[in-house]
């Protein structure tokens, strides 16, 4: 076989690249080898531009033959060398031509930056820099390079019919994203950092008018600017809150209740029913069906012990069990439920009492139509892995370049998975 046909075949040129001759450069002290292939394209009438990919003149050969970083090659580095001609582009004017093995304005080839890519999602930009021999910056700018060229090609807001809405924390200090799930794939179709009506109208702005009045569903929780703003921007969406925030609402109406009772026996001078009832905070919390026997036997003995928290924690059990239900039969419980907690003389739950009934409409949406925020906390847990991993972001933009890669897989398959 010919060293050029193996190269070529190795290195995935691809059949438009002819390799013109190739040196190999030993390794001196700490510095690894390098295997510098010279290299041109077929010769054609005409070029096309690197920024759109339109069809153009040729202008001139540039200044020069250009270098690109590409796949090791065991324990060598290896470089591309070849001529960085021009064109005239009808709308950019005179700029460098594209070349099939590599991206606009990078001096990296196009598999060299999908795997840094993926080992920067898999991992984090810093082992990706180490791995490769690189520094942060050029991984970064790898990045943004690589999910700015992918969310070119397609368009994540067309056809959403159902979404959910939430906000994640990306740095301390009361610092979040607002991001956007695609119900139908799972997948994060828009981020912007900030979680106010102002960042999420843009979202709006960006799917257009025409757009929103074909949203049937949306998913959050019982934020007040995203209720606002969905029924301002889409009036046809119908709103459903959250199962996982309600049923939060009853267990942090129940910690409340079992603390205010241990203040009360606290401060009456019994310390070891005081004591009791403040040990009892994750038994009250937990799921009934994730009791053990001796939980449950406690569970049942606390209705004669003390009475208002076992009020508290039979009302959100019952509230729990409402989702369960069928629409019509939930209707039913919700009613009774409403009724109990109104007149159980247990401050938070009367509370909360009114809070379900000014989001009576949105729970029974949830339960008709099975539609919750979970997809919406998956994401969100990954988009936590990528910023543990990353041991922070400075920037939000950064992130959310992660994000969109990771979560709405426009990430480049590894090279030797699509080569031809």
């Amino acid at each position: 076989m010919r060293i050029s046909k193996l190269l070529k075949s190795t290195l995935a040129l691809g059949k438009s690249v002819v390799i013109i001759c190739c040196n190999l450069h030993e390794a001196i002290g700490n510095s690894r080898g390098e295997l510098v292939i010279d290299i041109r394209q077929k010769v054609r009438k005409r070029g096309r531009c690197g920024r759109c990919g339109r069809l153009s003149a040729w202008e001139d050969f540039g200044g020069g033959p250009r270098t690109w970083r590409h796949l090791d090659v065991g324990h060598f580095t290896t470089t591309l060398l070849a001529a960085a001609r021009r064109v005239r582009c009808p709308t950019h004017g005179v700029t460098v031509a594209e070349v099939p093995w590599a991206r606009h304005d990078s001096p990296f080839t196009r598999d060299f930056e999908d795997l840094v890519t993926y080992d920067a999602i898999t991992s984090n930009k810093n082992a990706a820099a180490r791995r490769h021999g690189i520094c942060w910056r050029a991984v970064n700018n790898i990045c943004i390079r690589v999910a700015t060229e992918a969310l070119g090609k397609i368009d994540l807001l067309a056809g959403l019919s159902a979404i959910a809405i939430d906000e994640v924390k990306y740095k301390k200090g009361q610092k979040y994203l607002t991001v956007v799930c695609n119900h139908e794939t799972g997948k994060v179709v828009w981020a912007a950092k900030g979680r106010s009506k102002d960042t999420l109208k843009a979202f709006f702005t960006a799917l257009g008018e025409n757009r929103c009045k074909e949203l049937q569903i949306v998913t959050c929780d019982g934020a007040k600017w995203i209720h606002d703003v969905v029924a301002e921007k889409a009036p046809n969406a119908l709103v459903c809150l959250d199962t996982f925030h309600v049923v939060k609402w009853a267990t942090d109406a129940v910690d409340e209740t079992r603390r205010d009772e241990w203040n009360t026996l606290r401060r009456s001078g019994s310390h070891s029913a005081a004591k009791e009832v403040k040990g009892l905070r994750w038994l009250l919390l937990r799921n009934w069906e994730n009791l053990s026997r001796h939980q449950r036997g406690q569970l049942r003995a606390l209705e004669k012990a003390n009475a208002r928290i076992h009020r508290a924690w039979r009302l959100k059990e019952e509230l729990r069990d409402i989702f369960t239900k069928g629409i019509i039969a939930a209707r039913r419980a919700l009613d009774r439920w409403l009724a109990a907690a109104s007149r159980s003389k247990l401050e938070h739950f009367v509370k909360l009492a009114r809070t379900i009934r000014r989001f009576r409409d949105k729970i029974e949406a949830t339960i008709r139509y099975g539609h919750t925020n979970g997809i919406a906390e998956s994401n969100n847990a990954s988009i936590g892995r990528l910023r543990t991993n990353a041991r922070g972001f400075h920037h939000a933009e950064s992130l959310i370049t992660m994000v969109m890669l990771d979560r709405a897989d426009i990430a480049p398959d590894l090279p030797w998975n699509h080569a031809k």
